[in-house]
């Protein structure tokens, strides 16, 4: 378990105690991100996904960055109980077909569909619209400003009533002085104030693992 020192490690440890266990693929995919220092959500933010697309009856769903599909595993399971699906995008072909493999392995390949290429690219042509948008690529920029074009992009694909997250909101702490951090931190700071000031969304930063924020998109319900 990556410790990001935004809470105590003991609440940390006990939260991750407290999740139940994985079988299958999701406890493969663990060990193999143990194992090869793949960067995924980890169980406790897992379980926060799945909990969550439950609460809101997401039935469409999108996950951008799909790595080996860890994040996007959580969404299918929750898609199964809100009869839903998952699109998850993944511009690595060798972690998309690590993904897609796992899927089949946990019999969830007709829930959920691995898109390869850029994410930005794949999401300007897209005519679909989401009910839950899960953004995990947000540390991977070397602009500070490509951060707001992803939200845009993110905020044109949700639905009025829709959830958008994004992981590592707190970078470790890192945003509390961006102006001396990497660029992808200043982008994540950037996002942080956008989308509190933004006039379609409701937000919030939950301090949980690396930091998770949560914006709702307000209109017509």
């Amino acid at each position: 378990m990556k410790y990001f020192g935004i809470t105590d490690r003991k609440v940390e440890e006990y939260m991750y105690g407290l999740v139940p266990p994985r079988e299958g693929a999701l406890s493969d995919m663990e060990a193999q991100a143990e194992r090869e220092g793949v960067p995924i959500i980890g169980p406790v933010e897992g379980h926060f996904l799945y909990t969550l697309a439950l609460a809101v009856r997401a039935k469409d769903m999108l996950d951008v960055g799909t790595a080996i599909g860890y994040s996007a595993m959580w969404l299918a399971l929750a898609s199964q109980r809100t009869g839903g699906r998952v699109v998850s995008l993944e511009k690595d072909p060798s972690r998309a077909s690590w993904a897609e493999a796992y899927m089949r392995q946990a019999g969830l390949s007709s829930v959920c569909a691995v898109r390869r290429g850029d994410a930005a690219t794949l999401m300007r042509g897209m005519e679909e619209s989401f009910d839950l948008i899960f953004l995990d690529i947000l540390t991977q920029f070397d602009r500070a400003d490509a951060s707001l074009e992803l939200l845009d992009l993110c905020v044109r694909r949700l639905r009025p009533g829709g959830v958008l997250l994004s992981d590592n909101a707190l970078r470790s702490g890192q945003v509390l002085d961006p102006a001396h951090s990497s660029p992808s931190t200043q982008g994540i700071a950037a996002f942080n104030r956008a989308i509190m000031e933004h006039p379609r969304l409701s937000s919030t930063i939950i301090p949980l693992r690396d930091g998770v924020s949560m914006s709702v998109k307000l209109g017509e319900l």
